[in-house]
């Protein structure tokens, strides 16, 4: 199982591109492919980040942060979570909305040890998933991104995942052909990949997609990814834009 790990926890590997700015477009894009895919959507999952201030925040701000993300998602009088230790302080909230919708909200402050002076910082996580059928479309981006504004912090960062499934089990050859088939349908080119008996995923850049991050070199912008899962016997096709995140 590959698994990629979400920038939020890790904000120091990768470069965020200036124009990482969502928009209907880009979203409605995604929802074409897994149209032309042919497969059947099941899941929706958009994760954000940002670094809010390069402080070690109190227990009480960071509260008030965590809550002023959560209204911003519609989300009223939490339950807080409240974690605390030496150099570490999070503030955690899950909500499950009446639509189905799973929100979970941390807001983290920490020392860092590799900065000079060991000075703080802290940032807020978002994660919104929930199950979708064929024609249902929801448009969430623009809002995490908003959720994750603060003034004085760093530009949001969010990435927008679909999950689709066919039965049973494509051959190696079908899976290349049709992430071939959805990266000419986005007219995108592809960066990278990885690919063996049991997965292929590759990674582009298109150009109607409008954010991008940088990996290495290259600007990219989409992620397609096909497994077999012998749990419940389907091949699963994972869309994602700019990249993939979680496990598949």
């Amino acid at each position: 199982m590959v698994l990629i790990i979400l920038a939020a926890l890790f904000p120091f590997y990768w470069q965020p591109a200036q124009s990482m700015v969502y928009n209907l477009g880009s979203e409605e894009i995604l929802y074409k492919l897994v149209e032309n895919s042919g497969a059947k959507p099941v899941e929706l999952m958009v994760q954000g980040w940002t670094k809010v201030n390069r402080s070690y925040m109190e227990i009480s701000p960071l509260k008030r942060t965590a809550l002023k993300t959560a209204e911003r998602l519609g989300v009223r009088n939490p339950e807080l979570k409240v974690e605390e230790s030496r150099d570490f302080r999070q503030v955690r909230v899950q909500h499950l909305s009446e639509d189905g919708t799973l929100i979970s909200i941390a807001a983290q402050s920490l020392i860092n040890y590799t900065l000079p002076n060991r000075a703080g910082e802290t940032y807020v996580t978002v994660s919104l998933a929930r199950k979708i059928n064929v024609g249902e479309k929801h448009y969430w981006s623009s809002r995490v991104k908003t959720a994750l504004s603060f003034p004085g912090g760093s530009t949001p960062q969010v990435l927008t995942n679909i999950t689709a499934v066919y039965p049973g089990k494509l051959s190696l050859k079908a899976k290349r052909e049709l992430v071939d088939n959805l990266f000419s349908a986005a007219k995108a080119k592809k960066i990278g990949g990885v690919e063996n008996s049991e997965l292929v995923s590759c990674t582009g850049f298109a150009p109607g997609i409008r954010e991008k991050i940088k990996l290495g070199k290259n600007f990219v912008n989409l992620n397609v990814a096909l497994r077999y899962h012998n749990s419940d016997g389907q091949t699963y096709i994972y869309i994602g834009s700019p990249l993939l995140v979680g496990e598949y």
